[in-house]
């Protein structure tokens, strides 16, 4: 049952990615989203990312480095290089409309250097270079295993809060510097509760869903209301990010629990939903791609309007399940893509 869970949490996390980037390309391509929508799409981004390293936080255990490096290597490394050498083989010869920087060099340095083409396996993929570092020790069991991922959640965590009252949080661009220190917490708390009882764990979050549900959803209500308070009768909406560290922290755990109770009450044998989550990377990686061709085919023959962030969210999910699907058995070339 776990492994269903997790996969319909990743397969959820990924379709909010989709939503989220839906609306700020159609609020970027035409017209600023209606505040429902707006305040959608930042809820999207608060948890769509946090949810996964919670996930790889879980998942992450004690192994030899060597193997636990080489499969980080395949499964995110290379798929990372492989879409960001497209994307700038895109923006060279074929459309400078979503470059960040205006010569070559700044446009090799933005993708490899800062790692902002995709940054979410670039970021994972430098948490996960420094996890061998967070693992037990092998005689360490018990209270005495959760000490290290604990004081560094809490280092981690002030420094975050701090960080970001100082407005500092983007002083760390390298490498993806500070969306390491940003989620780290999320992966640190993940490693917390993979050493505890898993099933009991389980139980509590599972037992009496209904009242902690209902919390959540309250709590949600709240982080809708402190992205619109005082915003005046337009459609404007805060942006989530420009909210300081502990709300946006405090914003994704309700919502992550959200999903797991969602993924956890869902029949098992849902496969198009584990597929997803399977290819819940690719996914993240296919998507700038088929977005923008989908997009530029509604806008051609049809008018523009909300209506094509649903159309075009499940268009580039069904998309890229498929495309990952056939890729998979093709030799070789699945490396490229993760597979």
């Amino acid at each position: 049952m776990r492994k269903t869970y997790i996969d319909y949490m990743k397969a959820i996390g990924a379709l909010l990615v989709l939503i989220a980037h839906s609306i700020s390309y159609y609020s970027v391509t035409y017209k600023l989203v209606s505040r429902p929508i707006g305040v959608c799409g930042n809820l999207c981004y608060a948890v769509n990312g946090a949810v996964f390293f919670v996930i790889a936080g879980l998942l992450c255990h004690r192994q030899p480095v060597g193997g636990f490096y080489l499969k980080k290597i395949k499964r995110i490394l290379i798929p990372c290089l492989f879409f960001s050498c497209l994307k700038i083989i895109y923006t060279v010869f074929i459309s400078d409309q979503y470059a960040h920087s205006e010569t070559l060099q700044g446009v090799l340095t933005d993708a490899f250097i800062y790692g902002r083409l995709y940054w979410f396996p670039y970021t994972i993929f430098v948490i996960f270079l420094t996890a061998p570092l967070f693992w037990s020790d092998k005689k360490d069991k018990g209270r005495k295993s959760l000490i290290l991922p604990t004081v560094l959640f809490a280092i981690f965590l002030i420094l975050d809060i701090v960080l970001s009252a100082l407005h500092l949080e983007n002083a760390f661009l390298y490498f993806q510097l500070n969306n390491v220190c940003i989620y780290m917490p999320f992966f640190l708390m993940g490693m917390i509760i993979s050493r505890l009882d898993i099933d009991r764990m389980e139980t509590a979050l599972v037992r009496g869903w209904g009242v902690k549900t209902v919390a959540s959803l309250l709590l949600t209500g709240l982080a809708a209301f402190i992205l619109v308070y005082d915003m005046g009768d337009g459609d404007e909406t805060r942006v989530m990010w420009e909210l300081p560290y502990y709300i946006r922290f405090l914003t994704a755990l309700p919502l992550i629990y959200l999903i797991f109770i969602a993924s956890y009450k869902l029949p098992a044998d849902i496969k198009p939903l584990r597929l997803a989550g399977e290819f819940s990377l690719q996914i993240m990686l296919f998507d700038s791609i088929f977005r923008t061709v989908i997009i530029s085919i509604l806008g051609r023959v049809a008018d523009n309007g909300e209506w094509m962030i649903p159309v075009v969210t499940i268009s580039s999910l069904i998309l890229s399940v498929i495309s990952s699907y056939l890729i998979r058995k093709i030799p070789y070339v699945r490396t490229l893509f993760g597979l």
